[in-house]
């Protein structure tokens, strides 16, 4: 439920900010505030984007490679994803 509930949450305030993705998405999405995304939190944050129309989180979510994804953004394999390596992927 709360997965749900922060996910609608980050695509109402994307829609609501006016140019898309322009909220803090990686902040909304990490839900236990921890600074860093898990692997629930990083779909949480690539579905966004994606509905927000970025191409590449569009692709993960269609062809399901959300650990493929997330593996390729979690450079030092940690498990957790930093802002830093979020700004990376770009």
């Amino acid at each position: 439920m709360t997965r749900t509930i922060s996910t609608m949450a980050m695509l109402a305030a994307l829609t609501l900010s006016g140019t898309a993705f322009a909220a803090d998405p990686f902040s909304m999405a990490d839900t236990n505030g921890d600074g860093a995304l898990d692997a629930s939190e990083f779909k949480a944050f690539v579905d966004a984007a994606a509905a927000a129309g970025k191409p590449k989180a569009a692709k993960v979510k269609a062809n399901n490679m959300y650990a493929m994804a997330f593996s390729r953004v979690d450079k030092n394999g940690d498990g957790q994803i930093t802002k830093k390596e979020v700004a990376g992927m770009r």
